[in-house]
């Protein structure tokens, strides 16, 4: 789904809900060879950091955020945001309920810098889905997006390393340059079509 920030914040909500309610929608899965993953372009600045960690916990909010570097070695422009509500966390890894006030560290890496990818850990982490955890990846750094290419963009997800690709229900904010989709667990993330 395509919206720009012009049909303000009632067409976003809808949006959202309609757009990025499940963790797996859309056509059937792809083999990595089959799947465009966007490139960063060659004039894009580099990352202030390849990975972030960050505590998470039952009952309380939070937010991972990945940076460009400003040029100066700061925080330039945002290259992906990860947000955790305080009723996101459900189960660990293990399959146990975490409890109120229980907390779980989080790590976002970029596994190849030239592409829009994240990975999320702990692999296996399950989230509420009544209150999904929230991924944004931001594009206006990326190669080769025409109008075409923007239609057809989604974020993917990848269970482990050379396993297919499942497309999310993803929105596509064109005039902020930016893909957001709900997460209900974790594992590798590509901005792809």
């Amino acid at each position: 789904m395509r919206t720009t920030a012009t049909f303000g914040p009632v067409l976003l909500a809808l949006g959202v809900a309609i757009g990025a309610c499940s963790d797996a929608t859309g056509p059937e899965p792809r083999q990595p060879g089959q799947l465009n993953i966007v490139r960063l372009a060659s004039t894009a600045p580099p990352l202030l950091a390849n990975s972030v960690t960050f505590t998470a916990c039952r009952g309380s909010g939070v937010e991972g955020r990945l940076f460009y570097d400003n040029g100066s070695g700061g925080e330039g422009e945002e290259f992906a945001k990860l947000k955790i509500d305080s009723n996101t966390l459900l189960r660990r890894p293990d399959g146990t309920l975490f409890g109120p006030d229980e907390c779980v560290d989080i790590t976002m890496s970029v596994p190849d810098p030239t592409k829009l990818e994240i990975e999320l850990q702990p692999a296996g982490l399950v989230f509420n889905a009544a209150k999904p955890a929230e991924l944004k990846i931001e594009y206006a750094e990326a190669e080769g997006i025409t109008d075409d290419i923007e239609a057809q963009l989604a974020i993917w997800r990848q269970e482990s390393p050379g396993q297919p690709y499942t497309r999310l229900g993803t929105l596509i904010l064109d005039d902020l340059d930016e893909a957001e989709a709900e997460l209900l667990g974790f594992s590798r993330y590509a901005l792809s079509y």
